[in-house]
């Protein structure tokens, strides 16, 4: 299969893996892995800054070698050859490569974010990001899809949020070129981004694995089903387009001011957490320069899936439509259309089930002759035309596709279509935000987290690869202290500290109640970048929050031990301490008060004795206020007393 891919005629192709790619930053300091695809049993030979080193390639038609390491710099090339080919790779910086992975917080793109202007401010040439495309597969791919993008003012609209403050923080510290791998998929869970083999081998998740593939053994007739139930659900709940409203309004003219709406990142449906299966008309616009050499050639548009359907414009002009979600959208636009300048394409997607929006997974504007094309997985302008909202009746809404292949929860899938391949990149550390698909599953996090920590250091042979992670913030839900499932996945996630080299980001105090996706991301990238610093760089930041340590109980007090209490703990308000409640012996809480006692907090409630447990912001959505000397808050807890 794999020989056959790489032969067109007698043609033997050369290919490196795609992230080894033009503005790519490669690690520094260590033997740096260069890989790709070949034509079994041919000679590749890579050439490095002055380094040549050379391999066969492998019957599987894979190759991979090491260079020898080099200090921080660039701009460099590399030049691949093999047969007679040869790839040049240009403007390659040497620095510090991170991976940012998880689901949507991680993902949050700059241009949503509300330090949006000061994110664009500081980026740099010098920070870069690959984009991995995402795709779930239940095997592990050897190659993924992405390109790597020089941070710019006017490139880092669709980056991670989180990851560009990262970057801008370490690169202002650190002064090397930073590379940022971003492999985020929103709506995730956790199980997605473990391998096979890691969930086979704990007792604990492998149920979730088999359950996924006793599924597929009859999964084409459940398809099956599902499609003939949807249909008739279709049938009696059919939602008819009330007509093009935006069209009527202007929005598909070029000329249209369109600063007001939002952004989005594409391709994505529009189906985040607050507006699962909403249906209706939303439109997309994206402004582009048209490149001098593309002046009088047709181009090619290419949306991939749109759900369902479409009205697509290029400045104004109508250039293609189609009806139904398995339909590539790929539209042939004139070279009149276009013009030097501000040219606008312009989308209305019609959703009348199922997930809504422009799809992709790729997206790209070329000429039709071929050559570079014009990335569109970007920044977007976006503006619902009408939305209309599920009923509120469980038994009345839309019956839900079952579980299969490219399911992006299906156990493994994303970590076979968007991490293997990465493998064995050479990273300087991981960062993780994830955790929210995963709420009201504590126990199963509590063996899947460390699982997955523990699996990818095996895998790129690394068992001391830094993972800093974010702990949940708070969420306004139903949940009562009694039963808080955000508190209890904050619990959860605290079984990573177990394993070395880990940091956690306690973001409890970054609350927006209203929204799963909290709009202030600098200060989260700001603290990744200080657990990385501290610990990763030795620069001996007080980058850790505070974390219970013991209890013991003292008459009718408790006094709870943290460690990281650095020079002393504090009220972070100034405001007396809050967010503590005690557990009676029977099985009632109460309100406690709590004094500060360096590195301790004496806690007791009137009334109360014999304190059987002591939990601190223990609900969805606490205000508690304990922080360390360095401003960082306390992380929720709930443990008994011994």
């Amino acid at each position: 299969m794999v020989i056959a891919s790489l032969l067109l005629g007698s043609q033997m192709m050369l290919r490196p893996a795609p992230i080894f790619a033009d503005h790519m930053v490669l690690p520094r300091g260590t033997s740096v892995p260069v890989f790709g695809l070949g034509v079994p049993g041919t000679t590749v030979e890579v050439q490095f800054g002055g380094f040549r080193s050379q391999t066969i390639v492998q019957p599987e038609g894979t190759w991979k070698l090491k260079l020898p390491p080099r200090g921080a710099g660039g701009p460099f090339v590399m030049t691949i050859k093999a047969e007679g080919q040869e790839r040049k790779i240009n403007d390659i910086l040497v620095g510090d490569v991170w991976l940012c992975s998880g689901q949507s917080n991680m993902e949050w793109p700059v241009s949503r974010a509300k330090e949006v202007d000061q994110l664009k401010a500081k980026a740099d040439p010098d920070i870069r990001l690959f984009r991995v495309v995402r795709q779930s597969t239940d095997a592990p791919l050897r190659e993924l899809r992405g390109n790597w993008v020089v941070g710019s003012k006017a490139s880092v609209g669709n980056w991670s949020a989180i990851g560009l403050a990262f970057g801008i923080e370490l690169h202002e510290k650190i002064k090397v070129p930073i590379g940022l791998i971003q492999a985020t998929w929103g709506g995730t869970r956790i199980e997605a981004w473990m391998s096979q083999k890691s969930l086979e081998s704990d007792p604990r998740l492998k149920p979730l694995l088999d359950e996924y593939l006793s599924g597929l053994n009859n999964y084409q007739q459940r398809l099956d089903t599902w499609q003939a139930e949807a249909n008739r659900w279709d049938e009696v709940n059919e939602k008819k387009d009330p007509g093009n409203l935006g069209f009527e309004k202007g929005w598909n003219k070029a000329e249209f001011a369109d600063k007001d709406w939002a952004d989005i990142s594409l391709p994505e449906p529009w189906e985040q957490e607050e507006l699962r299966d909403v249906d209706g008309a939303s439109w997309y616009r994206y402004h582009f320069q048209l490149p001098t050499d593309w002046h009088g050639k047709g181009l090619r548009l290419e949306l991939g899936l749109v759900g369902n359907d479409d009205m697509t414009y290029v400045n104004g002009l109508k250039v293609g439509g189609m009806f139904g979600k398995e339909k590539q959208r790929n539209y042939y636009i004139g070279p009149a259309v276009v013009h030097e300048g501000d040219n606008v394409i312009a989308v209305r997607v019609w959703n009348r089930s199922g997930e809504g929006g422009v799809l992709g997974p790729v997206m790209k504007l070329g000429p039709i002759d071929g050559g570079a094309y014009m990335d569109l997985s970007a920044t977007w302008k976006w503006k619902p035309e009408l939305l209309i909202e599920p009923p509120s009746d469980p038994g009345k809404q839309r019956p839900t596709r079952p579980m299969g292949p490219g399911d992006r929860n299906a156990p493994a899938g994303a970590f076979s279509g968007m991490i293997s391949p990465l493998i064995p990149y050479g990273v300087k550390g991981i960062l993780w935000y994830q955790g929210e698909g995963n709420v009201g599953q504590p126990d199963a996090y509590r063996a899947a987290f460390p699982a997955l920590i523990q699996d990818w250091r095996a895998r790129w042979k690394k068992p001391d690869l830094p993972f800093f992670f974010v702990q949940l913030p708070g969420f306004s839900r139903a949940g009562t202290p009694e039963k808080s499932p955000w508190a209890e996945m904050r619990d959860a996630q605290l079984s990573g500290l177990n394993q070395p080299y880990v940091g956690m980001v306690v973001s409890i105090d970054q609350i927006d109640p209203d929204t799963i996706h909290p709009i202030k991301k600098y200060e989260i990238g700001r603290r990744l970048a200080n657990l990385a610093l501290a610990q990763t760089y030795g620069t001996g930041q007080f980058a850790f929050s505070p974390i219970v340590s013991s209890l013991k109980q003292i008459g009718n007090t408790v006094r709870v031990v943290f460690q990281n209490a650095y020079r002393g703990l504090k009220s972070s308000d100034g405001n007396a301490i809050r967010g503590f409640e005690v557990l009676d012996s029977s099985g009632s809480w109460h309100t406690a008060t709590a004094q500060i006692v360096t590195p301790a907090i004496m806690v007791s409630a009137p009334g109360v004795t014999g304190i059987k447990a002591v939990r601190y912001c223990w609900s969805d959505n606490p205000r508690g206020n304990l922080a360390n000397s360095a401003g960082l808050p306390a992380s929720p807890f709930m443990r008994p007393v011994n």
